[in-house]
């Protein structure tokens, strides 16, 4: 018999007979816990680690291991890659959760433990071999019963002179919550971090995945592995290497097993499309993001122009890594076009204005709102990670909110309720003010064309920038803010021409969906624009521009032609009339008493 204070030397064996245990013999043991099967794929780039995990275990003491890592990270991995390297010990796998089932309850969990650990002993001096106990999600026995983890620790401070080696696994936060604060615990355990495998690392796991699953003569080069690292790490900050690589290959190769299709970057961008809800930018035309701007958004050359202009460097994969895509103010009047140009972005960017994200900053004016902002913008960020943030009358936020945006602005990250890491690197952040109005008024009087071209409105800028500094005084709008935006974008005020350019496309717009929708032609008098624009408007240029005209539309147009179809829904053709004497027309009037009427069209 061996030494009772040390298991004997082990018997050498055949490595490619695995040893097994007898149920009979070891019957907690042999229901309780697996043989660690080897690795499904070649285990690559993790020498140091496997080294650091076979000292651990030849300790002669303390042969204990706390394996630290994100899940993904290849702690399973590691352990497999260490099995092979050690064929002398037996490697099991005990299932947390099959060992609470077979307790019962958390007051058995400690004589259960207590029964494996005496047969685990027992097999190791009968059988003359060592035995590693590997507990994944090692921290759910911590959370199941005080009294488990109390039974696991003689057991651990006696490990090496009792021939049973452990390592349990879980990651840094649970680690930290659940292990980390039961020091005697912890002391028994030899903490071994796992960091996500470097990019080099990562595309030769890759590579070795393309050989055994024969399309490396796909690969000309290892520049799709580069991509498909990058495009994991920007656009899935919260899961880690080599894992998140892995299945965006593995997914590109189903694909190309069962269409027949080339593993390139096309086919990425479309993985990426179906598995996050992602357009990545080499997908957006960058020639023409300017057209797109600007068909969308009337006379605002000068604002879609340098909105085009940053938007070259997300599209071209130049901006800079460590901060959110873009960072962009929109300052003008209302109703000038800032939201729709926001909302242009979220469509051009990702394929859904779903993917604006709205906040209202008006609702965040209070000191007091600034954990409700912070909960509110993490919370929909962790949502929908790839979208364009419209802060809206950021000026109107509460200067503790101005803090937390610049934190966003700086780092691309904030921590959320769960103490979650939100990644904002995804994002297009707006903002927009009002701030500045005087000058806006200046523009409208003196300065406004029907383009925004910047022939004129360019010579303002110096004092738009100058007024938003001055907003200060009320510290709304600190210049720290403004020295982190990436684009500070004038909006003109709206010349009537261009009012009736955007209500004219609301009305085609209209009598598209009436007849879409309702079967019914309907016909409008020209004169409707005039009414709209030139007899109802208001001359302020602070006082709603081309959105107090679609508002009127709306009132006065659309509500009409409702009614009107809810009452005769037998009618196939109506039309919208102008009734009475337009101002416009009439230089003479003092009030118009014009008035829009619908009837039936024969």
């Amino acid at each position: 018999m061996p030494s009772p204070s040390r298991p004997a030397a082990p018997p050498e064996r055949d490595a490619g007979t695995p040893r097994t245990v007898c149920a009979q013999s070891y019957p907690l043991l042999a229901a309780l816990a697996d043989p660690l099967p080897g690795p499904a794929r070649a285990v690559v780039g993790r020498e140091h680690e496997t080294r650091q995990l076979l000292a651990a275990l030849s300790r002669p003491e303390l042969s204990n291991v706390l394996l630290l890592g994100d899940p993904g990270s290849g702690k399973t991995a590691v352990v497999q890659a260490t099995m092979l390297a050690d064929p002398q010990r037996l490697y099991l796998e005990l299932d947390p959760a099959r060992m609470i089932a077979a307790a019962g309850d958390s007051s058995r969990m400690a004589a259960t433990l207590k029964g494996l650990f005496e047969e685990a002993e027992r097999f190791c001096r009968t059988e003359a071999c060592e035995v590693v106990l590997v507990i994944d999600e090692f921290h759910q026995i911590m959370q199941l019963s005080a009294a488990a983890t109390e039974a696991i620790k003689p057991v651990l401070a006696a490990s090496g002179s009792r021939g049973i080696r452990l390592i349990a696994a879980t990651t840094y936060d649970e680690a930290h919550q659940h292990i980390i604060p039961n020091q005697p615990l912890t002391e028994r355990l030899q903490r071994i971090n796992l960091h996500p495998p470097d990019q080099p690392t990562t595309l030769a796991i890759l590579r070795a995945m393309a050989d055994r699953y024969g399309v490396a003569d796909q690969l000309v080069d290892d520049h799709l592995l580069r991509q498909i690292y990058e495009y994991t790490q920007r656009y899935q900050p919260a899961s880690a290497q080599p894992r998140k690589s892995i299945l965006v290959l593995d997914a590109m190769v189903g694909w190309h097993r069962l269409t027949g299709r080339s593993l390139d970057r096309a086919l990425l961008a479309d993985v990426l499309q179906e598995s996050l809800n992602v357009t990545v930018a080499f997908r957006v035309d960058g020639a023409r993001i300017k057209e797109q701007l600007d068909e969308a958004v009337f006379s605002q050359d000068l604002a879609t122009t340098a909105v085009a202009r940053r938007l070259q460097l997300s599209v071209a994969d130049l901006h800079d890594k460590s901060r959110p895509m873009a960072s962009l103010l929109f300052t003008g009047s209302s109703g000038v076009g800032k939201t729709e140009l926001a909302t242009t972005l979220a469509r051009l960017l990702f394929g859904d204005p779903r993917h604006l994200i709205r906040l209202d900053m008006t609702e965040y004016a209070q000191d007091a709102s600034v954990e409700v902002f912070r909960s509110e913008l993490t919370r929909r960020v962790w949502d929908r990670s790839h979208a364009v943030l419209l802060f809206d009358e950021i000026e109107k936020a509460s200067p503790m909110v101005t803090r937390v945006l610049l934190q966003v602005l700086d780092d691309g990250r904030l921590s959320d309720d769960n103490r979650r890491e939100v990644s904002f690197l995804n994002t297009y952040i707006v903002m927009t003010t009002n701030a500045g109005s005087e000058v806006y008024r200046t523009i409208a009087q003196y300065a406004a064309d029907d383009t925004g071209s910047g022939a004129r409105l360019a010579d303002y800028t110096r004092l738009i920038r100058r007024s938003l500094s001055d907003t200060v005084a009320g510290n709304r709008f600190p210049p720290e803010l403004l020295g982190r935006i990436d684009v500070i974008a004038p909006f003109q005020p709206l010349s009537r021409e261009t009012q009736k350019r955007i209500v004219h496309r609301k009305l085609r717009a209209l009598v598209r969906e009436v007849l879409v929708k309702h079967n019914v032609r309907l016909e409008v008098d020209e004169r409707v624009l005039q009414y709209l624009i030139e007899d109802k408007a208001d001359t302020d240029s602070d006082a709603g521009g081309a959105r107090a005209a679609v508002a009127r539309l709306t009132e006065e147009v659309t509500t009409a032609v409702a009614a009107f179809l809810n009452e005769r829904p037998a009618e196939r053709r109506i039309r919208i009339d102008v009734v009475g004497d337009l101002v416009s027309d009439h230089k003479t009037l003092l009030k118009s008493d014009a008035h829009l009427e619908v009837s039936a069209h024969r």
